[in-house]
């Protein structure tokens, strides 16, 4: 019986950068470098006399042909080299494959009497073969030799050897018992696997539910993701981590506002970062049973692990917090979603409006470019003189206060109207106010584009 074997041949230019590159094509398998005894993969690497040509086997896979030839092609793509698979069957045929620099089959090439095997007899392409010959004459030889049909194909191999200034005969056998200079093993053992980080399975897990609604998750170190509505709204997901606990929050802003400032921690953006408990309380979006205001992980235990606590995160954002943000569309919208600042408060807005104390955290400012903005104070100040009055009727006050207390109220009312009346009136005061606001906007655009949201 004659001789079954197989292996690949590369043709390169450099020893050390070949084996860097094997290296790294393993590595972005998962394997890393290792001592024999921890190896779960050898590969056998035999150099030609002038370094021209490595020849890989590997260790694992003598019996599987197939295995070893698709890493080949897979190394040929990866390291941009030409190579050779040569599969020898009973010393009578061996089949020679040559793959180009794209890892695509160039060539096929059966030397020996094929026909025994129900193997066609084809023709060789010269001009796929000639790089990795000297000169013409060598060409012409390894045309002839393919042509021959009487011997063994080994015997022919030897000669093909000489032509290319390749070793064709050595096995992964032959190769693994050889302890020559020419030789070198490299042992590669599985990778630690890391353990994913909140920020990336935040992007995994809400990435695939919000990046088909339009969010992008900015260039910040918090885990948010942020959807941009007219180039005017910002609507805002997030996480903060407790270290033991996840807590989902939500928030809406405008341009309009001082500072668009999402690139901080959850704790200096608390006073506008409303928690997932916020929204549970202050819309009741769902009739679903709100279950908790976090989720737990460790990573002591195996049944609590932190991906299970993003998921729960993510599930209870689109629950309780998302609705509420699809709702406001509009800059009217912003102004119901601002409760604090619009309805139970009639807050104060200053003129100029850089000399307001609520600028960078809130978007009061946009009542100045609301449709009709005396209106929506006055429907906002009846409601809020509305629950007052409701809650005073509760009260233990006695009525002297009770008066004295709406006097104030009304006083204030008042005062916000003529300022609005201002704004309205006063052409100069309106110019620097749109200017001022016109001035936020662009900022704050330019802060998304840095962000990497628009």
């Amino acid at each position: 019986m004659g001789n079954f074997f197989h292996t690949v041949h590369f043709k390169i230019k450099d020893k050390e950068k070949f084996v860097k590159g094997i290296n790294a094509y393993m590595k972005k398998k998962g394997f890393v470098p290792c001592d024999d005894d921890e190896a779960v993969k050898t590969y056998i690497i035999a150099f030609s006399d002038d370094q021209g040509w490595a020849t890989l086997a590997d260790s694992e896979s003598s019996d599987d042909t197939r295995a070893l030839f698709s890493e080949a092609k897979a190394i040929s793509k990866s390291m941009k080299l030409p190579c050779i698979t040569e599969e020898v069957t009973d010393s009578d045929i061996a089949i020679l494959e040559l793959f180009d620099k794209t890892g695509e089959r160039a060539d096929k090439i059966v030397v020996g009497d094929g026909e025994i095997y129900g193997m066609e007899k084809n023709e060789i392409k010269p001009e796929c073969w000639k790089p990795l010959l000297n000169n013409k004459a060598d060409t012409q030889k390894l045309i002839e030799l393919i042509g021959e049909s009487d011997g063994l194909a080994e015997e022919r191999l030897s000669k093909i050897s000489s032509l290319l200034g390749v070793d064709m005969l050595a096995d992964s056998d032959e190769l693994g018992t050889r302890n020559d200079e020419s030789i070198i093993k490299l042992n590669f053992k599985k990778a630690e696997e890391k353990k994913p980080t909140l920020n990336t399975l935040f992007t995994q897990i809400y990435g695939e539910a919000l990046e088909p609604l339009g969010f992008k998750k900015p260039k910040v170190r918090m885990p948010l993701y942020v959807r941009v509505i007219n180039d005017e709204i910002i609507h805002i997901v997030g996480i903060h981590d407790m270290k033991s606990h996840l807590v989902p929050f939500g928030a809406i802003a405008t341009v309009y506002r001082e500072d668009l400032c999402i690139d901080r921690t959850f704790r200096q953006n608390e006073i506008w970062y409303k928690r997932l408990k916020e929204f549970y309380l202050n819309w009741h979006i769902s009739d679903k049973p709100f279950d908790e205001a976090g989720f737990y992980y460790t990573d002591i235990i195996d049944f609590m692990p932190l991906s299970d606590a993003v998921k729960d995160s993510l599930n209870a954002t689109m629950t309780w917090i998302l609705p509420v943000l699809d709702n406001v569309k509009t800059l009217k919208d912003v102004a119901d979603y601002e409760e604090s600042a619009f309805k139970d408060y009639i807050s104060v807005i200053s003129l100029p409006i850089n000399e307001s104390l609520a600028a960078p955290f809130t978007d009061t400012v946009i009542r100045y470019i609301l449709d009709d903005p005396l209106a929506d104070l006055e429907q906002r100040y009846l409601t809020a003189l509305k629950r007052r009055e409701e809650a005073y009727k509760k009260s233990n006050l006695s009525q002297e206060d009770i008066m004295e207390r709406l006097e104030k109220f009304n006083k204030k009312y008042n005062e916000y109207c003529q300022r609005l009346q201002t704004f309205l009136e006063d052409e100069e005061i309106h110019k620097q106010t749109m200017e001022e606001l016109e001035r936020r906007k662009e900022h704050n655009l330019e802060l998304l584009r840095k962000y990497k949201i628009i």
